[in-house]
């Protein structure tokens, strides 16, 4: 007989599912789980705030396309951590939260640290369960796996009892089930029936679209996609982790920022693991044609005619999918050689053409501002980093200047905050970013809002030698000025900080490489010297606080309507 306790249980689940980290704030109430990592393979990377462990988790998830997993100790461990579970559930990103818990015999009499945290996540996690017997310890984790991974993605949490967590017993007494399958093991194809369709409608389309969202990214279906939209010369828009999937400078990619003439006016639309969430205005006009025929894939069938009304719904796996329609394109033998000189592709051709020229001469307007414009700031980046690199975006303001002038090459390249859309996140994210992608360049474009909140866990990037580099754009201000914001003017006390705080001073003590950029010109030398320095390292750039989002100004609604 052996004899295990609820940590080792954890441990051995954790290595059957091949995790590489644990993204962690000790706490007494976990401690039998950090006890059994070393033994098992494997790495804990300890965080100065829990939030921070579930936005590692999250950037882990969204750039490798297997569950991140954090651990957080009981009441204000898994408190803190809800925010980022919450981000990375509206997002349907792939994270297990294992977190500590009161014993079950002192429920609703004053318990230390007592919360309930299945409760809590609740209303966003795809699984939350309270472990209230040692033997479903095992097929407890086992589920919160496979829910997280299952299509649609999402967050499981697991939270255990320090009196079942602690216990000792005989491991035979585990529970069997909930066998764990890879994405792979369970693809499943669409409805031949649809699929001819499907194929019919974009054939006999005048200005046919491709949307593809983050069921590409899940399916790992960017090869298919570029073969099926080459095949049948359609153009492609990808949004969130699927972005990149067809690489933005591929003729028949349209880019988010220069998308609407084309989302508007498309007569099909095939929606490829795509939600039409908030920020896509729930797929209604202007930005959304609603006279067009949508068709819809997608491995969920929930999510098949829930914004838009589809015409042709197929639920399938989109890289089988994709598959199905290339295979029936040539055995129905169609020929598409005479979209390839479309006036709709022409249109593609020019209104990038147009964008580009746009953006640029707005940017030589401001190339040799003091203050810094945010045109210059991201202009410069892009230009510097490499073309596998992977941005964080955690900055209200450089977020639309961002998605303004960075072309993705590659899926998962472009991390958000997604729907949830809070600050401070980015550090975290770049610490799973870096570690899911060793060697390839991670830069958190961040504001000083963001760094606030999450900026101390680039002492935990230092600490175990990840190299982000955090863009900070500190215009001493949250958000800008009230000139963009005349609802407030003269009506509040400002949304402000201590005017230019040198950051770079603050953490270069941690061993963070770091540099302070006040003129444009110092912007590229030493973009180039904290990618060079191989360390965690952060650039405090004093911004212009007049300057707003591109697109939304001072409204930081973002894209809810009043």
């Amino acid at each position: 007989m052996a004899t295990m306790d609820g940590g080792a249980l954890i441990g051995r689940i954790l290595k059957e599912q091949n995790v590489k980290y644990l993204f962690a704030v000790n706490g007494g109430h976990t401690f039998p789980i950090l006890a059994n990592l070393m033994n098992n393979g494997i790495k804990l990377i300890h965080m100065r705030h829990e939030q921070a462990t579930a936005y590692a988790a999250d950037g882990w998830a969204r750039v490798t396309g297997t569950p991140g997993v954090c651990c957080v100790t009981a009441g204000c461990g898994l408190t803190n951590a809800v925010t980022g579970l919450c981000v990375a559930g509206l997002t349907n990103s792939a994270v297990v939260c294992l977190s500590g818990q009161h014993p079950t015999t002192e429920d609703y009499i004053g318990s230390f640290q007592e919360a309930y945290g299945s409760d809590i996540v609740r209303s966003f996690a795809k699984f939350a369960k309270r472990v209230l017997d040692w033997t479903t310890i095992e097929i407890d984790l086992r589920q919160a796996f496979r829910e997280a991974l299952n299509p649609p993605q999402g967050v499981s949490l697991v939270e255990i009892p320090t009196n079942i967590l602690y216990h000792a017993d005989d491991e035979k007494k585990q529970r069997r089930g909930a066998k764990v399958y890879d994405l792979d093991d369970l693809r499943s194809q669409g409805d031949p029936r649809q699929i001819e369709r499907a194929v019919e409608l974009i054939y006999k389309a005048q200005k046919p679209l491709i949307a593809g969202g983050d069921g590409i990214f899940w399916s790992n279906a960017a090869a298919e996609l570029k073969e099926f939209a080459e095949l049948t010369s359609t153009p492609v828009y990808c949004r969130r982790a699927g972005q990149g999937a067809v690489d933005e400078a591929h003729p028949l990619a349209i880019r988010g920022a220069w998308k609407k003439p084309f989302t508007g006016d498309a007569d099909v639309v095939l929606a490829i693991g795509f939600k039409f969430w908030s920020g896509e205005k729930f797929g209604e006009p202007p930005t959304w044609n609603d006279k067009a025929t949508y068709i819809q894939v997608d491995a969920s069938p929930q999510r098949v005619g829930w914004h838009v009304p589809a015409a042709v719904g197929i639920v399938g796996d989109p890289k089988l999918v994709l598959r199905q329609m290339i295979d029936k394109v040539k055995e129905m033998k169609l020929d598409f050689s005479a979209k390839r000189e479309s006036p709709w592709l022409q249109r593609v051709a020019e209104v990038r053409e147009n964008y580009h020229r746009l953006i640029h001469e707005r940017a030589e307007k401001h190339k040799a501002d003091i203050p810094i414009h945010p045109d210059r700031l991201t202009k410069d980046l892009v230009t510097v980093i490499d073309r596998d690199a992977t941005l964080i975006i955690d900055s209200f303001t450089l977020s639309g200047y961002t998605s303004q002038w960075f072309t993705a090459h590659a899926m998962g390249q472009v991390v958000d905050a997604g729907p949830l859309a809070p600050v401070g996140h980015g550090i975290g994210m770049g610490i799973g970013v870096q570690l899911g992608r060793p060697g390839k360049q991670v830069i958190v474009v961040i504001g000083d809002g963001g760094i606030g909140i999450g900026g101390m866990d680039l002492e935990t990037a230092a600490k175990y030698k990840i190299p982000i580099v955090a863009l900070l754009w500190n215009n001493s201000s949250w958000g800008p000025s009230f000139e963009s914001m005349p609802m407030l003017k003269g009506r509040t006390e400002p949304f402000d900080m201590l005017p230019n705080i040198r950051y770079d001073q603050v953490f270069a003590p941690m061993g963070v490489y770091t540099e302070h950029v006040e003129r444009p010109e110092e912007i590229i030398p030493a973009l180039e010297r904290a990618l060079q320095s191989g360390k965690t390292a952060l650039i405090n750039v004093i911004g212009d606080k007049r300057i707003g989002h591109p697109t939304l100004g001072g409204n930081l609604l973002g894209s809810t309507q009043v």
